[in-house]
């Protein structure tokens, strides 16, 4: 078996940059809705705070809705190294961020390469902390976010072999489930990727999709603050793709998802499970929710639109 980068706990998600076309929108969104601190970076992106770090999310004006780059936070300077030797043994091109670039993102120094969908990852040591603790009258009790990383990012793929093959054959992540389950007319596979206890930090989804995002999750301290959100998010009229539900054991997370302004979903949730990464046998898993989780009609009609647009090679 090909040897493997990432040893648990040398690496976890830290931090999401979205590209929209729409930051008025994400600027409202965020004060009607979440009430995160803000800060504004060198190069016109806004970050959005959720605990001690200085920016989780990232929202950067531009020609799209989708991923601009995932952040890889890597324990340090040593893991840094490695994935860098790692890279270039697998003949993975990759290039050192510049200073202008690490400033933006507020991280000390950065690794940028690509997966094989495209999808830009940025590898990083020493992210800036904020200046002031995290405060928010929507969720007072704040986030769950420590050394396995804040909440998690799905992200869509055509070829999900390949992906699997980079993700965990180079940068060393485990699988944790492989689900296969059929949503209406559609068929859904995917991989929940672990790299620490946290259940999964990535997932990759094999589905009709018209971006490369599916969507962001962060995880609440309190389940008062998603049942909260979810009432709050009704009564502005998100539009939801799942309502409130349970995932399954080992996940177990309560949470519902609803409509950014640029069209991917956020996940709200909170008491999520975490595994034991040593020894962790992936599971098969056939359904996405213990309880709840009905999807709507957006989320059907949306995902028949992107059926038929990947059939006629439209995306």
């Amino acid at each position: 078996m090909r040897e493997t980068l990432v040893t648990f706990g040398t690496c976890k998600l830290g931090y999401l940059a979205i590209e929209t076309r729409k930051p008025e929108k994400w600027r409202d969104f965020n004060a009607t809705l979440l009430d995160f601190p803000t800060s504004s970076n060198a190069d016109g992106s806004v970050g959005l705070q959720i605990d001690g770090n200085r920016q989780r999310l990232i929202v950067i004006p531009g020609e799209k809705d989708d991923v601009q780059a995932v952040g890889l936070q890597m324990r340090d300077q040593t893991a840094f190294e490695e994935l860098a030797a790692k890279l270039a043994a697998e003949g993975i091109p990759a290039e050192n961020g510049d200073q202008w670039l690490c400033e933006a993102r507020g991280v000390g120094k950065m690794l940028v390469f690509a997966d094989p969908s495209g999808v830009r990852l940025e590898a990083f040591v020493d992210a800036l902390p904020a200046e002031k603790p995290f405060a928010s009258q929507f969720f007072a009790d704040g986030f769950h976010s420590d050394d396995s990383g804040f909440g998690h990012v799905v992200l869509n793929t055509r070829d999900l072999d390949q992906a699997e093959r980079f993700y965990c054959g180079v940068l060393g992540f485990a699988i944790t489930e492989r689900l296969k389950v059929r949503i209406g007319p559609i068929e859904v596979r995917g991989i929940f990727l672990h790299c620490n206890r946290r259940h999964h930090s990535l997932a990759i989804f094999a589905a009709p999709a018209t971006r490369h995002l599916n969507h962001v999750m962060l995880q609440a301290q309190a389940l008062r603050d998603v049942g909260m959100a979810y009432e709050r998010f009704k009564r502005h009229r998100v539009p939801f793709s799942l309502g409130l539900g349970q995932h399954p054991d080992p996940d177990g997370t309560v949470s519902f998802y609803a409509a950014t302004p640029s069209g991917f979903d956020l996940e709200i949730g909170a008491a999520g499970g975490e595994i034991d990464p040593v020894g962790w046998q992936e599971r098969p898993l056939n359904r996405i929710s213990s309880w709840g989780h009905k999807p709507s009609l957006r989320l059907k009609l949306n995902s028949l639109k992107a059926l038929v647009a990947n059939r006629l090679g439209l995306h």
